[in-house]
Order: structure tokens, then C-alpha cells, then sequence
């Protein structure tokens, strides 16, 4: 069954506000590489594109059709580019991208642990984690512990894990919900012995 098509517009201009807000406290510099995941049809990923045209922006997704649209309507070969990841492990080198930034990936992970030792592996030494993720605790704290992220985070080899913005969804939500982006820095490599 297919949603009404009001309910699919207010769902897309929620996200995209939320995608904003996620653009607009992250640092974008020139020549740098941007990893997306669940990305969806690619909107933010071309929006992070163009506030820095000089970087290189890649979008993952575990839908092939959102996929195959986002190359559709905003591929750029060598540029800004779309391709799926199966959710567990993402398909690019060690150490290849500056700064990752993953929306609602980890409310989805059934292996959270897993998702967030693969985000580490793919930064940079020192490269940036934005985590725009759901916080369905009624009132729920402006502390990234209390969502669990802190130890997950600093776990899977993260630190500096601070909640950079909150965002109550009030408006069509059957329960309180709210958006919280949180933030973490890769940690460096061990020191040699």
C-alpha cells in the first residue's frame, strides 16, 4: 500500500530539513572525500556537494532503487557518486574519506558494534562521525550517553563524542520523538611499542 502522497511530502520535507541541519553544523573544506550512508535518493549528498565543489561525495544505500534514482537524478562519475552497501560492510579502502555522516543507519544496524568498527576503519585518522539518529525517550537528555552512543562510539575506537544539535518531532509522530546529531573524532593509530 502505498502512502498518501501529503504524508510522503511531509515525510521528505522533514528529512531534508533534518539533512540541513546535519550540513549546517558539520565543517566542509575543499578537496575532501564525504562518505553518506543511507543516503537514500541522494539529496544531501549533492547538497554537501555543491557547498564545496571541490570535494568528492559518495552516497551508500541498502536500496538499489534509491540507489539507481540517485545516480539518475545527480550522479557526477569521479565526483559525486551512489552505490549500495549490504549494511554491514561498506565496499571502499581503509582510511579513505575525511568525514562520514550517517543518518537513522544505526536504529537500523542489528549489529551496531559492527556498523560503527566499519565507520572508524573507512576514516581517516582523525576524520569526523556525524550521527543524525533517532532519541525516542520522552524528555530525553541533550547527553550522548544516555543514547548509548558514548560507549558504542568510544568502543569501536571514537572519542570526543559530544550531541551537536537536537531536533523534537513533534508533528506526526505517534509517540515523542527527536532528532539528535551526534558527533565523534576517529582516534589515531596506536603508538608502536
Amino acid at each position: 500500500m502505498t502512502q498518501p502522497l501529503a504524508a510522503t511530502n511531509r515525510d521528505r520535507d522533514l528529512q531534508r530539513g533534518l539533512d540541513l541541519l546535519v550540513l549546517d553544523v558539520m565543517r566542509i573544506r575543499a578537496w575532501e572525500r564525504l562518505l553518506f550512508l543511507e543516503c537514500g535518493e541522494g539529496w544531501i549528498v549533492e547538497e554537501a556537494w555543491r557547498r564545496a565543489l571541490r570535494v568528492y561525495a559518495c552516497g551508500f544505500d541498502t536500496s538499489p532503487a534509491l540507489v539507481a534514482r540517485a545516480n539518475e537524478l545527480r550522479g557526477v562519475p569521479g565526483k559525486l557518486e551512489f552505490t549500495t552497501w549490504d549494511g554491514q560492510r561498506l565496499p571502499c579502502p581503509d582510511r579513505s574519506f575525511h568525514r562520514l555522516v550517517s543518518t537513522f543507519t544505526l536504529e537500523r544496524s542489528a549489529d551496531v558494534g559492527g556498523v560503527l568498527t566499519e565507520m572508524r576503519r573507512v576514516l581517516q585518522p582523525g576524520g569526523d562521525l556525524y550521527l543524525l539518529e533517532l532519541d525516542r525517550r520522552p524528555g530525553g537528555a541533550a547527553d550522548p550517553a544516555a543514547l548509548g552512543f558514548a560507549t558504542a562510539l568510544q568502543d569501536a575506537g571514537f572519542h570526543d563524542v559530544r550531541q551537536l544539535a537536537r531536533e523534537e518531532l513533534a508533528q506526526g509522530w505517534s509517540e515523542p520523538a527527536a532528532a539528535v546529531i551526534v558527533h565523534a573524532r576517529r582516534n589515531g593509530e596506536p603508538a608502536a611499542p
